[in-house]
């Protein structure tokens, strides 16, 4: 761990996350592209996975979005038959957004097909590296949820 950046060089490390973080775009916006989606709908769609119902307000927090871009994406997905807004029954303020019934399979395909996808992309990785590769990423994660964190309690 690195306990003094004045002793280890930063810039390469910034530099391959900065290169991480575009080629991620590039493989996301591909992937969306396979089913018919915007990145945004992925990503709003791949959190459907752990659970079938969210409010509006949690959709923004998690996707760190305005409620007004959540609605936006809301509306397009339930155009795509996917998703629909309920009100929440204790509270006419709050709305949940939830799974259409028809929307369970297509999720269940998406992400699927997304984990095949990854293992596609990592099929020449050895097993000893795919665990450094998961570490390192642990250790990241790590990092940055900290600084949101912070960020988020200044």
């Amino acid at each position: 761990m690195v306990k003094n950046a004045e002793k280890v060089e930063i810039e390469p490390i910034t530099d391959l996350i900065c290169e991480l973080t575009r080629n991620c775009g590039i493989k996301e916006d591909y992937f969306a592209q396979q089913f018919n989606l915007t990145p945004t709908e992925l990503r709003f769609l791949k959190l459907f996975v752990f659970s079938s119902s969210y409010t509006s307000k949690d959709l923004s927090k998690l996707l760190n979005i305005t409620p007004g871009r959540v609605t936006h994406i809301v509306t397009s997905l339930e155009q795509k038959k996917l998703l629909q807004r309920t009100n929440n029954v204790n509270d006419k303020r709050v709305i949940n957004v939830s799974l259409q019934p028809r929307a369970t399979s297509f999720i269940e395909n998406l992400y699927y097909g997304y984990n095949e996808f990854q293992k596609k992309i990592l099929q020449d990785v050895g097993d000893e590296q795919l665990k450094v590769i998961q570490n390192s990423l642990e250790i990241l994660v790590d990092i940055f949820k900290k600084w949101v964190n912070e960020k988020n309690t200044l």
